[in-house]
């Protein structure tokens, strides 16, 4: 076996140096030209063909040839090429470098220079890449709200692949984000777009994120069925860029149900596309680790170790975006090897680099690899922490609500595929009825009638499905966070009635059989301190003095302990508002008061309720340093800001949030009457 893969690698050095030899002739000739040329519109173009030439290349220092190509591009005001050349940079930094923090810097550069002379399809198309920068980050809101500009814009430029491409990248980060039912409707308006303009290659890359969408729910035999067809699509057209994910992502289903000879042999299939495609430098190093991890974990220690060899002749195989696919490789034949110190080492190293991405299977599977190498180093304590979180994540991403929820869209997807076989029948039954025109009339116009009423029975029992999934949903949110506030309630009151009036008792005790009492400070603090602790749990006097006097009390009870200076501007009698949604109200102010004390660097904060018509309105504003929504939305993703959002869902308010640099924040909640 080993001199059959000595000379598969061979062959693969032979087939990178020949790339090279065949690309750096081109590349003298077009930078002789360049200096030669004094024409500058004939040298932009020799400019642009250069950047195309060395694209995505390290080696060809493509970074640096694409930004002077952009830059004399905006000085001859070809705002087009610098607008395609700027998304080619912000992809290579995005994907080949794994940089998207530079593809964001990128963006900015160029994005306000550009946007008012370039095309629609051009605007749309550096905010999906520009929105994939985001993403790579973890700023989803961000991501999700370029990815819709590109939407928007594409919509504008009637570039419906481009539209497509949007949709589907919106997909991906729904699929990701665990927001199933959302993802499965957006991956398959992707398809249906793409199926309309006949893009077979995206059609492929839509029907392999359905598959993801089966697989990461545990739904494998549907994720194959996806998988096989979106295989064979691929191979008949041979797009072997695609293949190599297909059959890795197959490789990982095996790997699910213990098939590990298949495994293997779908990760050398994929190593085989490999070869043929135009990707072979950015997915051998990926496949390889792959597949040293597979051996690892199948006791072929010596063909795992022999691909390692042939990672490690290149150090750019363990760097940048492959590093993380390296430390796992490293860390599982550091198992198999049973050196368990050096496996605990890698393993951490390896789940702090999957903490940065988005991908919650990977950093679940870190996690029960330290359980395992934690059990074997004999560390029960450090081994059940690891097994517990990743047993969390694993209930977590197949809880009860997301199987529904898959069950939900897959009938939507079963029920379009439907659609599309009998929309295929109608066609050939058109072809078979031109030799009889009689017969053709009855066929169409009952094929017709019998596709209506099957479209209209669809749309009425996916609306009313629709509408009692929603009223579900909203119930359990209301209750859930509901029983949080009574559970919150009895601790409080336990702290209160119980713990309280315990610590007096002791107190009184302790005064009337000793003359010492160098200890009544401590006991007094204590007794503050719980006070302290049940009015945060809940305020007891909001049941009897009702959410207004509450909202003024907690004012109040601010400006004692702070140096910012809170007023109220409170002026009404009767709230007429559901008493079931007061507590989340003051649940809402008090966040927002937490959040200026913490945050804003106010000199002073105000609270004003007004009564209008129809609602009532709950403001709090501050003079502190306020923020850019446009720049910070990783405040705007904080734990405190979703629980706002959440809490102002449940009750149907109005949430809106203004804030400006220097010139402070305003919240704003307005909530209807009853």
């Amino acid at each position: 076996m080993k001199p059959l893969l000595t000379s598969i690698f061979l062959l693969v050095a032979s087939i990178i140096c020949a790339q090279d030899l065949k690309t750096q002739p081109i590349v003298n000739e077009l930078n002789t030209q360049i200096q030669l040329e004094k024409s500058k519109a004939k040298k932009l173009k020799l400019l642009d063909s250069l950047t195309a030439t060395v694209r995505n290349k390290t080696d060809f220092a493509y970074d640096s040839i694409a930004r002077k190509t952009i830059d004399y591009a905006i000085l001859l005001d070809s705002f087009n090429i610098a607008a395609y050349n700027t998304t080619n940079l912000i992809n290579y930094h995005n994907n080949i470098l794994g940089n998207p923090e530079e593809g964001i810097v990128i963006f900015n550069n160029y994005f306000n220079t550009l946007k008012n002379k370039i095309s629609y399809r051009n605007i749309a198309s550096l905010y999906i890449d520009s929105g994939d920068s985001f993403y790579f980050i973890k700023q989803v809101d961000s991501a999700m709200s370029h990815y819709s500009k590109a939407i928007a814009f594409a919509k504008k430029a009637k570039d419906q692949r481009v539209e497509a491409m949007a949709t589907l990248y919106q997909g991906y980060a729904y699929t990701d984000e665990g927001n199933f039912v959302k993802a499965s409707q957006t991956l398959q308006k992707a398809s249906k777009i793409f199926n309309t303009v006949k893009d077979t290659f995206n059609i492929i890359a839509s029907k392999n994120a359905l598959s993801l969408l089966y697989s990461s729910n545990g739904f494998l035999t549907e994720a194959r069925e996806e998988r096989i067809e979106a295989i064979s699509l691929a191979e008949k057209i041979k797009s072997y860029g695609q293949l190599i994910p297909l059959y890795v992502n197959e490789a990982t289903d095996n790997k699910k149900q213990n098939l590990e000879t298949q495994r293997i042999k779908y990760l050398h299939k994929a190593i085989a596309a490999n070869k043929k495609s135009n990707y072979f430098d950015y997915f051998k190093p990926i496949l390889l680790n792959e597949l040293i991890v597979a051996y690892a974990e199948n006791d072929s220690i010596n063909k795992a170790n022999f691909y390692l060899k042939e990672i490690e002749k290149d150090k750019r195989n363990t760097e940048g975006i492959y590093k993380v696919h390296y430390y796992n490789a490293l860390k599982s034949l550091a198992y198999a090897n049973k050196q368990y110190s050096k496996a605990e080492t890698l393993g951490n190293e390896h789940l702090n680099m999957l903490i940065k991405t988005n991908d919650i299977n990977t950093i679940q599977k870190a996690e029960e690899f330290l359980g395992k190498v934690y059990e074997a180093l004999n560390k029960p304590k450090q081994s059940l922490t690891h097994y517990k979180v990743s047993q969390h994540i694993l209930d977590s991403i197949k809880s009860v609500q997301k199987t529904k929820a898959l069950a939900y869209y897959q009938t939507l997807y079963e029920t379009e595929k439907r659609d599309q076989k009998i929309k295929l029948q109608n066609s050939k039954i058109t072809l078979l009825d031109e030799q009889n025109k009689r017969k053709k009339q009855l066929l169409w116009f009952g094929g017709l009638s019998l596709v209506a009423l099957f479209i209209i029975l669809y749309l009425w029992r996916s609306n009313k499905f629709s509408k009692r999934k929603a009223k579900l949903e909203k119930a359990f949110a209301q209750d859930l966070i509901r029983n949080v506030e009574t559970e919150r309630k009895r601790i409080s009151s336990e702290l209160h009635d119980s713990v309280g009036q315990s610590l007096l008792l002791i107190k009184n005790k302790i005064l009337l059989d000793s003359d010492e009492t160098t200890d009544m400070n401590l006991i007094d603090n204590t007794i503050d301190e719980v006070r302290s602790i049940s009015q945060n749990l809940h305020p007891f006097q909001f049941e009897k003095l009702g959410l207004i006097a509450s909202i003024e009390n907690t004012v109040e009870s601010f400006q004692k302990s702070s140096d910012i200076f809170y007023s109220e501007d409170i002026d009404i009698q009767d709230l007429n508002i559901p008493k079931d949604k007061e507590i989340f109200i003051y649940r809402m102010i008090q966040e927002c008061l937490n959040n200026v004390e913490k945050h804003s660097q106010a000199k002073a904060c105000n609270v004003m309720a007004k009564d209008a018509e129809k609602y009532v309105l709950f403001q709090i504003k501050d003079n502190g340093i306020g923020f850019d929504l446009t720049e910070n939305s990783q405040l705007l993703n904080s734990l405190g800001m979703k629980t706002l959002k959440e809490r102002a869902q449940i009750i149907q308010a109005q949430l809106s949030i203004n804030s400006e640099k220097g010139k402070g924040t305003t919240i704003q909640i307005q909530v209807p009457k009853k």
